[in-house]
């Protein structure tokens, strides 16, 4: 009996090893979610249910850099940040395209004490809507400088659900090669495309800013073509001056902004948003505030003229200035580059401007201006004008451009014109801008 327990027990050991030799040299699988450090992607790896692949980078904690030279963006076009306060993040290397962007966006609430560095990138969407309950899942706090800078080449960059609050200088900014050092050369490669800030949140904090200058004395420098600043909150901003400043762009995109309460210790010609090119600014909302909630300085590309357009606008209650101003300067006229633009300014809904009595406080402030302005639908109401009647609501200085002016209503007392102080329902069907 003894002899066959030990023979039963040395073919059981047998068995088990045969077992854990097969079990050790099978192949184990790999995870699509890679550490940004060593990138592995795996040559067959299990397709994602649901889910896009994404890298998951960071720690929580600390410096973050992503850089793109360390991950292999063939395939994954997806990376996901931590949740966690970071002392500063970089950025760079990342070289999307135009129908498959990547995306970098949160798991959770990343914060960021000091300045995201962004540099060489190319079609890159920086997103914290990834939590659903989460509107701005990148927050900026506390930062005496930069909040956001960006060098070098950036065409196709997205910015989007981020909050801003108490950056002591410009909040997102263009550096090296974004102004006077990239020159323009008539080409998509030297200017930069698809610029866009999207639904985030500016509390006391400083511009948007970006490009370089055009001149008629050979300057082109830091052209911007595309650009979109839509459904972002500016507000609480008492030095800022400007929130979104870009001295050389080509067919801009502004709408859907609400502003509020800014540049109270401010007494310069201030344009809240301050535009030198062409584009549109549409159903955007300003209150409490200071300066023109545009200057548009503009010019065309090209020898035929372009077209701007102020429209469905909400503006009230500024201590200086008027609601919009169009101007043309002729260092930007350069023939066979650049001419004039035509102007639309209508549906807008303006008052109370100009609450300090010491400049016009009209709808339009109209210089030297080489188009045609059509200026119609408009509502006016507690306006402001040094002498004289209200008549058009119109602003004139320098050389006026040839106008179409018609079906425009002004009011001296605002409950004549709106029905309210917070969504500004006009009274009229067909005149000034929708509700907000």
């Amino acid at each position: 009996m003894r002899k066959i327990s030990k023979m039963h027990l040395f073919l059981s050991f047998l068995i088990i090893l045969v077992a854990a030799c097969k079990k050790n040299n099978t192949p184990q699988q790999t995870n699509t979610e890679t550490s940004i450090v060593a990138p592995v992607v795996p040559t067959n790896p299990t397709p994602p249910v649901a889910v896009v692949p994404s890298y998951e980078v960071g720690t929580g904690s600390g410096n973050l850099v992503i850089d793109g030279k360390s991950l292999d963006l063939s395939a994954i076009k997806v990376i996901k940040i931590k949740a966690g306060t970071y002392k500063g993040i970089s950025i760079k290397n990342i070289q999307g395209t135009s129908d498959k962007p990547i995306t970098i966006t949160n798991s959770g609430l990343v914060a960021s004490t000091e300045t995201m560095v962004i540099e060489n990138i190319a079609y890159l969407t920086i997103s914290g809507n990834n939590i659903s309950d989460l509107t701005y899942g990148f927050t900026f706090e506390n930062i005496s400088y930069r909040a956001i800078a960006v060098n070098g080449k950036m065409s196709g960059l997205t910015i989007r659900n981020m909050s801003f609050k108490n950056i002591g200088n410009n909040t997102i900014s263009g550096e090296r090669n974004n102004g006077n050092e990239f020159a323009y050369q008539g080409t998509a490669a030297t200017r930069t495309d698809a610029l866009k800030v999207l639904y985030c949140l500016f509390d006391n904090s400083g511009a948007i800013t970006f490009g370089g200058n055009l001149y008629n004395t050979g300057e082109d420098s830091g052209l911007f073509k595309d650009v979109e600043i839509g459904n972002n909150i500016f507000q609480n901003s008492p030095g800022v001056g400007s929130v979104c400043v870009f001295t050389n762009v080509q067919d801009y995109n502004i709408h859907h902004n609400i502003v509020n309460n800014i540049n109270q210790n401010t007494n310069n010609h201030n344009g809240v948003f301050y535009m030198q090119g062409n584009g549109t600014f549409h159903d955007n909302k300003l209150t409490n505030y200071q300066g023109n909630a545009i200057r548009m300085w503009v010019y065309s590309r090209g020898s035929s003229p372009a077209t701007v357009e102020i429209y469905n606008n909400i503006c009230y209650n500024t201590r200086k200035y008027g609601g919009f101003e169009l101007q043309q300067f002729d260092r930007n006229i350069i023939s066979g580059k650049t001419t004039f633009v035509n102007a639309k300014v209508y549906n807008n809904t303006v008052g109370k401007m100009n609450t300090s009595k010491d400049w016009e406080g009209q709808i339009l402030d109209l210089y030297n201006f080489g188009g045609t302005l059509d200026y119609y639908n408009n509502l006016g109401f507690e306006l402001y004008k040094v002498q004289g009647a209200i008549t058009d609501m119109i602003n004139y200085n320098g050389n006026a451009a040839k106008s179409n002016i018609s079906n425009n209503k002004y009011y001296a007392q605002q409950s004549s014109a709106v029905a309210d102080l917070s969504k500004f329902n006009s009274l009229f069907t067909g005149i000034g801008a929708p509700a907000l």
